[in-house]
């Protein structure tokens, strides 16, 4: 079983169990009466009450509650749970408000909890599903694996028991039901299992720690996986990774190829045989090298493999969900460390594809593994199209802050399909330009590029430079997504704690699914 750092069990049912502890249901704003069939009428009475009481008010998020007598002597709770405005509901509305109830369950210290499917105008009762599913499991998420002795826990805590989250749903369509459950999880899963491995620090995971991980995941769900060693990245010329990696003698970097291959068709002989093909930065500790980071927060670096992360997380729902079309994804991995073998400001190296890079800035690291990657990974697999996720500048949380996603590229239609993608997901992208104007920002005086040039438009260098690595006559359509605003997060937010995110595996997901549905 992969690490979700979750312990939550789900299942439907069509009515709501006499033994549950609790019981939720979502209002709208302006609500004033609960016409639920799948309560009691003591339990739609303590809802109304709430409601009379301008306790439970439908605001978005908010978690009202009251006890009841429930079958014997058992009471249990009615949770009121807020979605806002009716008519602005979405799947993202629902999947926070449950991120928001699976909160207040847990402080509740409720151990069994049914939550009514609402039925709404706007979003069908399988979006909902999934929607509900998913919040409830990404807000479950809590990274405990190097809590020690000095860390107290109590008794609720230390069960093993997990919690039982049942969804209940009236619809006649049960296989429908059962289906959006199990995406939700699946994607949740992914996710948070990308979020745990994120979580890890750098004493734990590194390149060849990482490779294994991988490689434990293809054997669990069912991928092929591929390593690239250091002599074998030597070999076939991979001068930007060795170059960041060279730092590091005992963990020295690695290539990571995952591919997904659906049966029964898109082996190579079908009209879908070209994959596509996902690259994420997978820097496990980023000491920014010769060119050093600040200490202030030089610890949180432990992020700086969340793009590769996603693409783990993408990889494993692939292979749950048996996406239609093949996948192939690479986790370019590496340290950047300082020791008398680190690379060095003024050094030229030549990438994969003959472009030569001076090195101005060894904290510009990302793009030297992202470009042996882009420039190997396209040559190798020939894909229908591309996408590359990296933690890759300071300069796109100046320009759009930390809620949404930089992308660049050379696809109009490619940005098109990741923009409804994004979306459906609830995960916000902005695109930024690049052309020829940033491209000459990259030119160097002694090789071909610069691995970083002036200041101005710092956001626009990563892509601008990644686009040296991929075919120059945009027959591949190409998107690069920079996540350093999204990755992670210093505060709670609706449904993620503190720490990695996994942004990026749900959109991931869902581009996957349309362009196997277009294709």
């Amino acid at each position: 079983m992969i690490p979700t750092s979750t312990r939550v069990s789900i299942s439907s049912a069509a009515a709501v169990a006499s033994g549950v502890d609790a019981v939720a249901v979502f209002i709208a704003e302006k609500t004033k009466a609960i016409d639920d069939r799948a309560l009691s009428s003591a339990e739609r009475k303590a809802g109304e009450r709430l409601i009379a009481a301008g306790v439970a008010r439908g605001k978005a998020r908010e978690v009202a509650a009251e006890l009841v007598e429930g079958s014997g002597k058992k009471s249990r709770h009615v949770m009121v749970v807020g979605i806002g405005r009716a008519e602005k509901v979405t799947a993202e509305t629902i999947r926070q408000a449950a991120g928001a109830l699976a909160k207040a369950a847990r402080r509740r210290r409720v151990k069994n909890l049914a939550v009514v499917a609402p039925e709404l105008e706007k979003v069908s009762v399988e979006v909902a599903v999934e929607a509900m599913v998913s919040g409830f499991l990404l807000a479950s998420f809590k990274y405990e694996e190097h809590k020690g002795t000095a860390s107290k826990k109590n008794e609720e805590e230390e069960s093993a028991e997990p919690m039982k989250l049942t969804i209940v749903a009236a619809s006649k369509d049960r296989k429908g039901i059962e289906e959006a459950i199990n995406r939700g999880r699946v994607v949740a899963d992914g996710q948070n299992f990308a979020r745990t491995i994120a979580s890890r620090p750098g004493n734990e995971i590194n390149p060849p720690a990482l490779a294994k991980v991988a490689q434990e995941l293809a054997k669990e769900v069912g991928l092929t996986s591929k390593i690239l060693d250091d002599r074998e990245m030597k070999r076939l010329g991979m001068g930007g990774i060795l170059a960041v990696g060279a730092g590091s003698a005992l963990t020295p970097p690695r290539m990571i190829v995952l591919e997904y291959r659906p049966k029964g068709g898109s082996n190579g002989r079908g009209k879908n045989s070209q994959p596509v093909l996902v690259v994420g930065k997978a820097i496990t500790f980023d000491t920014g090298g010769i060119s050093i980071k600040p200490a202030e927060k030089m610890g949180r670096m432990v992020f700086d493999k969340c793009g590769a992360m996603a693409v783990l997380g993408l990889m494993y729902a692939a292979a749950k969900l048996k996406l239609p079309i093949p996948v192939v994804g690479i986790l370019s991995s590496a340290e950047n460390h300082i020791s008398e073998s680190a690379y060095r400001p003024g050094d030229i190296i030549r990438m994969y594809n003959g472009v030569t890079v001076e090195v101005t800035n060894t904290d510009a690291e990302g793009r030297l593994v992202l470009g042996d990657a882009l420039s190997w990974g396209i040559e190798t697999y020939k894909p229908s199209a591309v996408l590359d996720l990296a933690t890759l500048t300071g300069g796109v949380v100046v320009a759009l802050g930390k809620t949404m996603a930089g992308v660049m590229g050379n696809s109009n239609s490619l940005f098109n399909e990741l923009q409804a993608a994004a979306d459906r997901a609830g995960e916000k992208i902005w695109r930024l330009p690049i052309g020829e104007d940033q491209r000459e920002l990259m030119k160097s005086d002694f090789a071909d590029i610069v691995n970083s040039g002036p200041r101005e438009a710092h956001p626009l260098q990563g892509g601008a430079f990644l686009s040296y690595f991929v075919p120059q006559d945009n027959s591949v359509p190409w998107m690069h997504l920079d996540i350093a605003g999204v990755a992670d997060t210093e505060k709670e937010l609706p449904y993620y704690a503190k720490g990695a995110t996994g942004w990026g595996v749900r959109t991931l997901v869902e581009w996957v699914g349309a362009r196997a549905s277009t294709k």
